[in-house]
């Protein structure tokens, strides 16, 4: 199982060089960055990333095609991927929960608008791009240099977008980490891997956060303000059971979300909720849960340890590190 980190861009990107140098020291395969307009640039943040070490792959958590044109996209990629000696990945998606409130972009036809962007993407990494599509054309559009295909990994919830994934992408990363959520969404993945002929193409990540506490139970209540719009997602209705958890809890909860009341949305957040989606508590507790995801035959998960600097983030690098240490 592939064993990555997320750096949330909320502090100097110059920041993510030290970050990163300690991930690859300690044996992570892999560093993420989110993309949003509020945090620091992915791409800049990527490219010091690059710099600072030599083995890690380097990936985005997720763009969106809807924020950057897929041809700039192609463009910053190829240049992450030039400067790393091909260690870049492809992370996108359709956008974030502030698109539609303060950005004025609905989030619509999402499965459409990603196929095209990865097209575009792909098209672009190995040479010209010809694309007509509902949502971008482009017509014999060409890089300025030699590029080469990267590896694309789609953010998915939902069942048609995780057979997208399946059909086109070669991994998926998802939030859930209940064994009936992981049956879910290999099922839906193989479904598109079977449809595109390519089965076994598609790897599964799952992106969480860890919070370390020797007391499992403050571990989880620090967890939890972080775990409110995963359980309130906008995802349909159908899919609370398959994340482990109880329709007549979470309608409420995804009620007072709606209704902009996030205070006591946050304090209904079962402990259940939370270990739905995050891991807390001591190391064992991260080994155990990260040996049963790979038992369960999930192919890579994104760790996001948070820190409050670069030293308290390299130290909860470390101390996972350790926990890398001990896996079979």
């Amino acid at each position: 199982m592939k064993l990555g980190v997320s750096v949330w861009l909320d502090r100097p990107a110059s920041d993510t060089a030290p970050i990163a140098a300690a991930a690859e020291r300690v044996g992570f395969d892999a560093l993420w960055v989110p993309d949003h307009y509020f945090l620091r640039d992915s791409f800049v943040s990527l490219a010091l990333a690059a710099q600072a070490t030599s083995r890690i792959q380097l990936g985005t958590s997720v763009v969106s095609p809807l924020l950057r044109h897929p041809t700039l996209l192609a463009s910053s990629f190829a240049t992450v991927n030039e400067l790393s000696g091909g260690r870049a990945i492809v992370g996108i998606g359709t956008g974030g929960a502030e698109f539609p409130h303060q950005l004025g972009l609905p989030i619509k036809w999402s499965l459409s608008l990603v196929r095209e962007a990865v097209e575009i993407i792909e098209a672009l990494s190995e040479g010209r791009a010809d694309v007509e599509g509902s949502h971008f054309k482009v017509t014999a559009a060409e890089l300025g240099w030699r590029s080469e295909r990267m590896p694309v990994y789609l953010a998915a919830r939902g069942p048609n977008m995780l057979e997208l994934s399946g059909q086109i992408a070669d991994g998926v990363i998802t939030h859930g980490l209940a064994p009936s959520h992981i049956t879910f969404v290999a099922e839906r993945v193989s479904a598109g891997e079977e449809k595109a002929g390519r089965p076994g193409a598609c790897e599964i990540t799952l992106m969480f956060d860890y919070e370390h506490d020797e007391d499992r139970g403050a571990a989880l209540a620090r967890l939890r303000s972080r775990c409110t719009y995963m359980v309130a997602g906008s995802y349909t209705e159908s899919l609370i059971p398959v994340y482990g958890l109880d329709p007549e809890q979470v309608i409420p909860i995804r009620e007072l979300v709606s209704a902009g009341d996030l205070h006591r949305a946050a304090h209904m957040i079962t402990p259940e909720m939370v270990e739905a989606f995050t891991v807390g508590g001591p190391e064992d507790v991260l080994l155990l849960r990260l040996e049963e995801l790979d038992a369960l035959g999930v192919g890579g998960v994104i760790l996001s340890l948070g820190g409050v600097s670069v030293e308290d983030s390299v130290h909860r690098i470390e101390r996972a590190g350790r926990v890398i240490a001990r896996m079979s």
